[in-house]
């Protein structure tokens, strides 16, 4: 074979082995993102997510900064050229958990050289309940494990000569402008570079040149003062930048307990969440992993000059650091800041299935060898199976449509105009999404209000209670998003004002709740006297209920736009086994329905199957009279129907 001939074969050889690695990574991409796709939430959220889709639009700053997802996750929704705005949004962090499952694989194949059991940790990854369930909703923590992979290969690949060490500064100081918890990777970071370069590192040009690689990308922190005065979700101004970007705020939730409180959290929270994650054959194979990394009984195709008890060591700090600070981190959503703990066992649990997959070969029968590999093979694919099996419910949200159903309802209203919308901060970010991305009813004003006592002392305005009450006196529409009663803060609205519910909303109507609707009697605030009454409704077969008084708030001539309030006392003479819908209707001078409203009493709250035979039931009915409806006399009409039957009453 001359020359030419011997450089094309290798040519060849190069290209066929590298093309057949870029198309399994292509189709993993494409399924996975798929996979993603199709459990993601349809649209708009609520919370952080709603919070994260509306400042992914506008270049907002939410919580502790992230600049670079808010980036690239506003230059991914330009591109993208379908679906609304909060949909992109939800896709974006599907992008980046699929690209995590890609980087996975060509590290791993790298690293122990071996297509099968690269693929087969990817695919690991890519149904792990956590990361997936991070993969459906607009956060970053799959950009945050793709950082955690990409950091990882780029430090091996500089240790084995092939990069300078400036590449991995450079993106070690860039996944910390996506999410803070990446410093934790700053001890396995700091082994390395000591343990290889700690002759050279402290030369004054060396020294610099790495200080600057880490530095630059910091420089996008400039974004939050930037972008920073926002009125999304959590404010952030330049007094908060030691609370939330350098982590000030961390501390509320940092518990630093005995050692039978770090025993608890590790046996009880850590482990079991990591072997929930790759079920106990994948932990089991992780520890197989790491025997054997401490034996350096690597499989024959690792890596070639990368020391395996160095990648050992760098793993190990990497997870042994974040899962320490997860383990005093105490918080009810702990376990998506595990996922860099996860994705570092992962690396062992690679290591492990390619020891296995080398030790099915110790056969003389090559027959035999491909069976034991192929069944190894069976058994993970049967793993994979099963956790897409286990995990497809709890994570998908493609049918977590509520929110944004509710809120049209909630816009849909003809709300008057310059109403305040009062709230918590996670249940109005679906407002500030329509305001500022769908540029609707930006005449609203929303206040923030804190529902938990506890939680007062972190606001200036406390719990807003006394302004609400002065806008309510003054006549102002005021409307909540949460009833008092399941607030610590807001329950003496309830005690002072009547409210009524209007779509997803509560109205807060300036009128005397104590005060009896009894005829003549008239209510403190309303200025209005119920009228007495004697309207019975009654079925084919006897039951029936009885409308005892009314009253109509602000009064009964209504006008096209208006907002009213109609007060019912119903009665039952015998106990009913049925559960009545009231149905209230507004009627134009031509006999049409303008409104409809239909619902149980008292917000399904009183079912008439547990009205007590004579009791008198109190029923509040918030409407509007359409803004475009046609001027002239309006009439309510109340309808008593059973909704099994639809029969009339």
């Amino acid at each position: 074979m001359n020359l030419r001939s011997r450089f094309t074969f290798r040519v060849s050889r190069f290209t066929s082995y590298f093309s057949r690695d870029w198309i399994v990574a292509l189709a993993l991409f494409v399924a996975v993102f798929t996979l993603y796709v199709r459990t993601a939430a349809p649209g708009l959220l609520d919370g952080d997510e709603g919070e994260f889709q509306t400042n992914i639009a506008r270049l907002g700053v939410s919580h502790t900064g992230y600049p670079i997802f808010f980036l690239l996750g506003k230059l991914w929704t330009m591109l993208v050229p379908f679906g609304t705005i909060a949909t992109r949004a939800n896709w974006f962090a599907a992008l980046w958990g699929a690209l995590a499952v890609v980087a996975l694989f060509v590290f791993m194949r790298w690293l122990v050289g071996n297509r099968w059991v690269a693929l087969a940790c990817a695919l690991l990854l890519a149904v792990s309940r956590v990361e997936w369930s991070q993969a459906v909703i607009p956060r970053p923590y799959t950009l945050n494990s793709f950082f955690v992979i990409l950091v990882t290969w780029l430090f091996f690949l500089w240790r084995v000569g092939k990069i300078d060490l400036t590449v991995p500064i450079f993106c070690f100081g860039l996944s910390l402008t996506n999410h803070r918890t990446m410093i934790w990777f700053a001890p396995a970071i700091a082994f390395l570079i000591l343990w290889k370069e700690r002759a050279a590192i402290f030369q004054p040009r060396r020294l610099f040149a790495l200080i600057s690689a880490f530095t630059l990308p910091l420089l996008l922190y400039g974004y939050v003062f930037w972008r920073g005065d926002s009125d999304v979700g959590v404010e952030f101004h330049l007094k908060d930048f030691s609370e939330m970007i350098l982590a000030g705020n961390a501390s509320r939730w940092m518990y630093y307990g005995g050692l039978d409180w770090i025993v608890h959290r590790v046996r009880d929270v850590y482990l079991p969440l990591l072997i929930e994650q790759f079920t106990p054959l994948g932990f089991v194979l992780g520890i197989v992993g790491i025997g054997a990394l401490v034996a350096n009984r690597v499989p024959r195709a690792w890596a070639s000059a990368l020391p395996a008890r160095e990648a050992l060591v760098f793993i190990a700090l990497a997870n042994i650091a974040n899962s320490a600070f997860c383990v005093f981190f105490n918080t009810m959503d702990v376990e998506k800041f595990f996922l860099p703990s996860y994705i570092t066992f992962l690396f062992c649990v690679g290591v492990g299935i390619a020891v296995a997959w080398e030790w099915l070969g110790v056969s003389s029968s090559k027959l035999q060898v491909q069976g034991w590999r192929a069944l190894l093979l069976v058994s993970l694919l049967a793993l994979v199976g099963f956790l897409v099996v286990n995990n497809f419910a709890r994570n998908d949200w493609s049918h977590r449509t509520d929110v944004a159903r509710m809120w049209e309802e909630n816009l849909a209203l003809p709300l008057e105009h310059n109403a305040l919308i009062v709230g918590p901060w996670e249940s109005l970010t679906p407002l500030e999404y329509a305001q500022y991305v769908e540029h609707r009813r930006t005449d609203l004003e929303r206040w923030k209000v804190i529902v938990r006592k506890a939680e007062l002392k972190y606001t200036l305005y406390g719990s807003r209670q006394e302004d609400i009450e002065r806008a309510v006196r003054a006549g102002r529409p005021v409307y909540l998003t949460v009833h008092p009663d399941e607030t610590e803060t807001l329950g003496a609205l309830t005690e002072k004002f009547r409210l009524v519910r209007l779509g997803e909303l509560w109205r807060i109507v300036n009128c005397d709740p104590s005060t009896p609707l009894r005829a003549g009697l008239r209510i403190a605030n309303c200025g209005i006297v119920p009228t007495e009454t004697r309207a019975v409704f009654r079925d084919s077969v006897g039951r029936s209920i009885e409308l005892v008084s009314y009253a109509v708030y602000p009064s009964p001539n209504l006008r096209a736009g208006d907002f009213g309030m109609l007060m019912l006392r119903w009665r039952a003479p015998e106990s009913l086994n049925a559960r009545f819908t009231i149905s209230l209707r507004v009627i134009d001078e031509q006999g049409r329905i303008v409104y409809q409203r239909d619902a149980e009493p008292a917000n399904g709250m009183r079912p008439t199957n547990g009205w007590t035979p004579g009791e008198i039931v109190e029923d509040d009915w918030g409407f509007f009279v359409p803004a475009d409806a046609t001027q002239g006399v309006y009439r309510l009409v109340l309808v008593v129907y059973d909704p099994i039957s639809g029969m009339m009453r």
